[in-house]
């Protein structure tokens, strides 16, 4: 019987153990050293904070945008702290994501552009791209899909869903962000949540 007991307490102890193990708490520490990792400007991995996360509301979080890093941050409560931090890619040269502080004004799950997209006339595709350098025949266009829209500027710059993430400048001056991330982030913010864009 005392075997048994002995048994089922360490089946259960272990148990613990490593459902603790496998759903860590992430410190400071924990993100000051992600973010001293070698890659950190290159590399594509995301960092999460589960328990920020899980504090954050659309009510205490802003965004934070860095350009030179190319990488965005969801702050959390007067602290701000790190909840998540991913890769983006800004605009580029020409286009550039402009610095500032733009609180969002609009948010869409499904988002499509008005710009960007795909120009086709009876059936056949004429054009891809920025719709208004096109001045041929057309019947139909559709617009590149900007999959959870968050607006910053008045003229169509904002913070989306994208598979085109690279780790240089690469945008018309909106800020994507990995298809696996931007739902977590649209999540946690509502209109008039800021966006602060940094040099």
């Amino acid at each position: 019987m005392k075997k048994f007991a002995l048994t089922i307490a360490l089946t259960f102890g272990a148990l613990f153990l490593a459902s603790c193990s496998s759903s860590p708490l992430k410190s400071a520490n924990s993100y000051n050293s992600f973010k001293g990792k070698s890659d950190y400007r290159s590399g594509s991995a995301v960092y999460q904070n589960d328990a920020a996360y899980a504090s954050a509301t659309t009510a205490n979080t802003k965004i934070r945008v860095d350009l030179s890093d190319q990488r965005a941050q969801l702050l959390v409560g007067p602290e701000e702290t790190v909840a998540i931090d991913t890769p983006v890619c800004t605009g580029r040269a020409g286009k550039r994501t402009p610095t500032g502080r733009y609180p969002i004004t609009e948010k869409i799950v499904d988002k499509r552009s008005t710009i960007f997209g795909t120009t086709f006339y009876k059936g056949r595709r004429v054009h891809g791209g920025d719709r208004r350098k096109y001045r041929g025949p057309r019947d139909k266009y559709v617009g590149a899909s900007l999959p959870y829209w968050m607006r910053m500027t008045g003229d169509g710059i904002g913070m989306h869903g994208s598979g085109s993430v690279h780790r240089y400048p690469g945008s018309s001056g909106c800020v994507r962000t990995p298809h696996a991330v931007i739902p977590k982030i649209y999540s946690k913010v509502k209109k008039g949540t800021p966006i602060v864009v940094v040099p």
